[in-house]
């Protein structure tokens, strides 16, 4: 490996070995913890002089992704809709579907940025950078069984959709729409309310 590769792939597997630390052994111990990472991502980004636009959060890229895919998005915000008409789901709900959008934009900045791009600087871009991105972002998705699989796939193809769009809001609202859908299409007794780690056995 050469010299100028070690770094990046280095951070990538060192900012995801942290978050698995954070969510087998010190989430349930010390909350405050969660400061250590937020910590290791505010240096990262000043190392590298990170902007809105190289972050992908400029309303430009979010507009030209939505754009782009606009078609895909209304089918699947089509499909959520009338999912939850079935279920006759409750107005407090959409709610939390939005509080789970942000959080899904929060995944999505980091596993663009601290993850994919990393890998990136490291070994170029390509199929082969996005596998080992989406196996990255599968891993601390274990044990459950049906995130695992999802995450490595949507974390697969996602960095591609970054590298062509570069807007982390419009990927954050593709998994939200894409987690609803499968969340609801797969049994709570395998997915448990998409738990992961140790809580994935204590729910």
């Amino acid at each position: 490996m050469q010299r100028d590769v070690i770094p990046g792939v280095a951070e990538a597997l060192g900012f995801t070995l942290a978050v698995g630390v954070y969510i087998w052994l010190l989430r349930a111990r010390w909350h405050w913890s969660i400061l250590i990472l937020a910590a290791l991502v505010l240096a990262s980004f000043i190392r590298h002089s990170e902007t809105l636009g190289s972050l992908g959060l400029t309303v430009g890229a979010l507009l030209d992704a939505l754009a782009a895919w606009r078609w895909w998005l209304v089918a699947g915000a089509a499909a959520v809709a009338i999912m939850g008409w079935m279920r006759t789901i409750p107005a407090h709900l959409v709610y939390r579907w939005l509080v789970y959008l942000s959080w899904c934009i929060l995944q999505q900045l980091l596993f663009q940025n601290m993850v994919y791009r990393r890998l990136t600087a490291g070994i170029g871009s390509s199929w082969r950078t996005s596998l080992c991105a989406g196996t990255l972002f599968a891993a601390v998705h274990l044990p459950n069984p049906i995130l695992a699989p999802a995450t490595f796939l949507w974390g697969t193809v996602s960095t591609r959709m970054f590298e062509s769009r570069p807007s982390v809001p419009a990927l954050a609202l593709w998994q939200a729409l894409l987690s609803t859908i499968l969340y609801w299409l797969t049994p709570v007794a395998l997915h448990h309310q998409f738990r992961v780690g140790p809580g994935y056995w204590t729910w």
